[in-house]
């Protein structure tokens, strides 16, 4: 994690940008001066970007009452980064910190999180879908109409 100085010479977390040196992850963290973090992924979480994901999520969470993880320009979401998203609850839960998942519009990590139960551990800000009310919400998968039967 890299940071700027604050006003009272402490490295502040985030203000930084980082890649996972394949460039195939990009993590920008967005401090608010009352002390959360927000930090947007940009990119892929799998097996390679995982650990980089791992370890600045771990290191914000020992830095700041809340973290904010923004997933919505995430293109793909595997198994390993669904670990470093329950892991990173849990270092949280522990660390009396509270972390947080926004999916936006990525319907691709909205399905990974539903179909995986994941959804369910996590605290996703945006449960349902930008735009739409419970009531309306399009389905996961597409279901085809069926006749009724004919009796």
């Amino acid at each position: 994690m890299t940071g700027r100085t604050g006003d009272t010479g402490q490295v502040v977390p985030g203000w930084s940008v980082g890649t996972d040196g394949t460039g195939a992850l990009r993590l920008e963290a967005v401090p608010h001066p009352s002390g959360p973090v927000l930090v947007h992924a940009d990119g892929e979480v799998d097996t390679v970007t995982a650990p980089f994901l791992s370890g600045q999520l771990h290191e914000w969470v020992a830095a700041a009452p809340r973290v904010v993880l923004d997933l919505s320009r995430v293109t793909f979401l595997g198994s390993a980064g669904l670990a470093v998203l329950l892991d990173s609850h849990l270092w949280a839960t522990r660390a009396g910190v509270a972390f947080q998942v926004v999916c936006g519009e990525a319907r691709q990590v909205r399905r990974v999180l539903q179909v995986t139960g994941t959804l369910e551990h996590l605290d996703v800000l945006d449960r349902i879908l930008p735009g739409t009310t419970a009531g309306e919400r399009p389905p996961l998968f597409a279901v085809p109409e069926q006749d009724p039967p004919e009796v």
